[in-house]
């Protein structure tokens, strides 16, 4: 009994690594304390997966498996088959030609030998489908990898159901497909890969999603073998998720780019001078891009923040959070991750090119005040050899004084603004999302991200404030329509934050309904990242 009246009835751990009960000496019974532990954790407490923690009991029916196939994926599968616990065993027409070494624990051996078990893998490419041994492969249940080369299917029919077709007597499951030979053989780095499976039998879909789980990969049935499509499908597929994203990253700098030519390189050498300055054009390479690329960093940030707070406002205004969003929307919150990390990508360029060209002659605000001497300047026109001495020329020297407040805060709100993005982006990563509650990965992508969106227009309101409302060649100045879309963001987001909207909003998060009758009963849900409403991180 402790100083507050609790006793410990239960277990404690001894340091020497035995169990002592309510104090007393070690009690032994049959098989020791440990066997005890592992029966009432294999019994009460199951793995996630569903298996027995006791290995052996693991694969009973399902330990030996065969390999049709000893490419490096077959090789590759076998070996991390071989490492979860299995016996694959990979089939070769002539084994005494095979000069590739196996994996440890993989047997070579012939055809006949590696079609006795239940579960055969079919590695080899389609166009060999029809030399496999057709009488040894009755009964057995196909384990389809193959994917095809071409990245549109040439028919309709997929190469899972085509085996299916050639085989009538087996059974085919299309699986393991969408891994590589590297994450099959890093599978302890990369456990948590979704593995795709489809196939007309659901017993045997179960008994090919236990080996799935077994090598340390998530299962994913999508349904009938029809759905093999889908799946072989996915390998081939180039960048389906960053495609629009990416158009309309491009559409949104071209656009701001031809903003800033038309004024600084078209309307400025016009009305700064009698003549065409042509001595702007200098600047298309480095600095214009550099300026564009400001523009579009910050109001690609807050088109990541914007869906989030319109898809909150929908759902106060509908009043209820299980009607669907518009598709536009609908699409719009899913392609936030692309559209923060290109982003990410745009902001780092703009940061590296200002610390390349930071000077006073590009970012005089951020410099002291400098002294003004009268020189004699010399010039040379271009392409010329001839020079040219100009008396008395004004010219500004820095060095003297350090920065001013407005530099500083101009700098700082910068660098603090593009750490906190580059957080964002490293949070966003699946290996780094894992390790994370989603109370913790909202906190980040919400908190962390609009707290960046602030620094960001801060960063450009201390150098660009004494611009703003001075359109130039009627087009207003970067500095100003920078912050219409993260300015409309934050108007938006702010009554959101506010009581009694953002009770509202909750009760509505929590399952509330205007109009329903029921409640929302006692026991809450407890969420997860996979169950968190995109308008819940935003």
């Amino acid at each position: 009994m402790d100083k507050e009246g609790y006793v410990n009835s239960g277990f404690y751990p001894d340091l020497t690594g035995g169990l002592k009960v309510n104090g007393g000496e070690p009690e032994s019974p049959p098989g020791g304390w440990r066997e005890v532990v592992r029966k009432e954790i294999q019994e009460n407490r199951p793995s996630p997966s569903g298996r027995s923690l006791n290995k052996e009991e693991i694969f009973v029916s399902d330990k030996k498996i065969g390999l049709l196939g000893n490419g490096d994926f077959g090789r590759a599968l076998a070996g991390r088959m071989a490492q979860a616990g299995y016996k694959p065993i990979i089939g070769s027409r002539d084994p005494t030609k095979f000069s590739n070494p196996t994996p440890e624990g993989v047997e070579l051996s012939s055809y006949e030998t590696a079609c006795k078990p239940d579960i055969i893998v079919i590695a080899i490419p389609q166009p060999f489908y029809h030399s496999l041994p057709s009488e040894l492969l009755k009964g057995k249940i196909l384990i389809d990898v193959s994917n095809r080369s071409t990245v549109k299917r040439q028919s309709s029919q997929s190469q899972a159901e085509y085996l299916a077709e050639l085989y009538p007597e087996s059974t085919v499951v299309k699986g393991f497909n969408v891994l590589s030979a590297y994450a099959l053989e890093n599978g302890g780095l990369q456990g948590s890969k979704q593995v795709f499976i489809a196939g007309d039998n659901s017993g045997a879909k179960e008994r090919v999603q236990d080996i799935i789980r077994g090598c340390g990969f998530t299962p994913v049935d999508l349904g009938a073998l029809t759905a093999a499509r889908t799946i072989e499908d996915i390998p081939v597929a180039v960048f389906p998720n960053w495609r629009m994203p990416f158009l309309i990253h491009m559409i949104l700098f071209i656009f701001l780019y031809l903003l800033s030519f038309a004024k600084m390189q078209i309307c400025w050498p016009m009305t700064w001078s009698e003549t065409f300055d042509w001595s702007h054009w200098n600047h298309i390479p480095m600095d214009t891009v550099n300026k564009t690329l400001a523009v579009h960093s910050l109001i690609s940030l807050a088109l990541c923040y914007l869906p989030g707070v319109l898809g909150a406002w929908l759902q106060i205004i509908r009043g209820t959070k299980y009607s669907r969003f518009p598709n536009w929307l609908d699409k719009w919150l899913k392609m936030r991750k692309q559209l923060g990390l290109l982003m990410l990508f745009a902001a780092s360029i703009h940061a590296c090119l200002s610390v390349a060209y930071m000077s006073p002659i590009y970012q005089g605000l951020v410099f002291g005040d400098p002294f003004v001497a009268s020189v004699d300047k010399v010039e040379q026109s271009w392409g010329s050899s001839d020079v040219t001495i100009v008396a008395n020329q004004t010219v500004k020297i820095y060095g003297s004084n350090q920065m001013t407040w407005q530099g500083e805060c101009f700098l700082m709100a910068g660098v603090f603004g593009f750490a906190l993005v580059v957080l964002l982006g490293i949070s966003s990563l699946p290996s780094v999302t894992q390790t994370l509650s989603w109370k913790e990965f909202a906190w980040i992508q919400s908190g962390l991200g609009w707290t960046s969106m602030l620094l960001f227009m801060a960063h450009d309101l201390f150098y660009g404030w004494k611009y703003i409302d001075g359109p130039s060649c009627g087009i207003p100045s970067s500095f100003q329509y920078v912050l219409y879309i993260p300015g409309l963001t934050v108007l938006l987001k702010l009554p959101l934050m506010i009581p009694p909207i953002s009770w509202h909003l909750d009760k509505i998060r929590s399952g509330y309904e205007r109009g329903a009758s029921s409640k929302v009963g006692p026991n809450p849900v407890t969420l997860t990242k996979a169950s968190l409403s995109d308008t819940e991180i935003a």
